[in-house]
């Protein structure tokens, strides 16, 4: 529904709703119910057409640089809601200058239209930097992140040809089943005994590394013999790790909405921050604390030269991600790891 027409009785549901909202007491249907209301007043911004009946939905006309078809903005719309949802959930909204205000303009406020534009723009971005997402072997080129001041598309990448040797697209497709969480990553190693630069990539990707491969069963015994605590203490790292990484993202979704007018300069630096980010979700999602507490190393220096090493060579102990890794800013274009 377009939050413009409510009735007195939509103001009153509202009313109800966003007193929940504010005091932090909201059940699961108020939850619900804020979402939606969050997904309507995105859906009338972005698209035209009505939100029940996806066939008619149509770009608008300030967001036809950015998607290609409605079914990408549905997808952006998605990823929107959930983001304010979890500023909802974080307090962000508990504001008693919420309860003066009408169900529109608290919508306004909420989702106002150039937070929608920028939190487009970096959606783009982020999802189009270097083919980040992954593609299907058959998909078209992935296009370059940023076509204009606008954030739009740009001319599109070439990908390499699908040999025995190569993974496709210089692996975005498997890229995508390591994002999803599928253990499908191969470490290569030179010999039986790891070096240290191995040893620390055994850790930083052991969950999600093919287990079928070739050096699984050297990095198994270093995990064995030489993690404190072994393989359940590098496991719970692991997930202390990914949610640091996650509690970053949201951050930098939440300075985005504290300043929807930011200037573009300051927004690509947010996108190139969570560029660095997504990379560490795959290939460095431990500490060098974490590092330093499971190999029992003397200081935190030295867990961060661990890693500092490790992020230096990671191209060469994942040749397939090479081109990747640059996009993602995991290494810089000389190889050094970057701050």
């Amino acid at each position: 529904m377009d939050e413009s027409g409510c009735s007195s009785h939509d103001e009153e549901i509202w009313a109800s709703l966003i007193a929940k909202v504010v005091t932090g007491q909201e059940d699961d249907e108020a939850v619900w119910a804020f979402r939606f209301a969050v997904e309507g007043r995105v859906w009338n911004v972005v698209l035209s057409g009505r939100q029940n009946d996806p066939d008619s939905a149509k770009v608008r006309g300030p967001f036809r640089n950015l998607f290609r078809d409605p079914h990408a903005a549905e997808d952006f719309i998605a990823e929107f809601v959930e983001q304010i949802d979890r500023s909802r959930a974080k307090g962000r909204y508990r504001d008693d200058a919420f309860l003066a205000l009408t169900r529109s303009d608290a919508l306004r406020q909420i989702a106002a239209k150039e937070l929608i534009r920028k939190r487009a723009i970096s959606s783009v971005r982020k999802f189009s930097r270097g083919g980040i997402t992954g593609l299907p072997d058959d998909a078209s080129n992935p296009v370059s992140y940023d076509g204009g001041l606008d954030g739009g598309w740009g001319d599109q990448v070439g990908s390499s040809e699908a040999t025995e040797e190569r993974i496709p697209d210089s692996g975005m497709a498997l890229l995508l089943r390591l994002q999803r969480g599928e253990p499908v990553l191969e470490l290569q190693i030179k010999g039986d005994r790891l070096a240290a630069v191995e040893e620390t990539a055994g850790l930083q990707t052991w969950v999600l590394l093919d287990q079928g491969c070739p050096s699984f069963r050297a990095i198994r015994m270093v995990v064995e013999g030489r993690v404190v605590g072994g393989i359940s203490a590098l496991l719970k790292a692991h997930v202390d790790g990914q949610q640091e990484i996650e509690d970053s993202l949201a951050d930098c979704v939440t300075e985005i909405e504290r300043h929807p007018a930011m200037e573009l300069r300051r927004l690509d630096g947010i996108d190139r921050r969570r560029a660095r980010l997504e990379a560490r979700r795959i290939f460095e999602p431990l500490s060098a604390s974490a590092i330093r507490d499971l190999l029992a190393l003397p200081s935190l220096n030295a867990g961060e030269k661990r890693n500092s090493k490790y992020r230096s060579g990671v191209a060469g102990l994942f040749p397939q991600f090479d081109e990747l890794l640059q996009a993602m800013e995991l290494v810089d274009e000389d190889g050094e790891s970057t701050p």
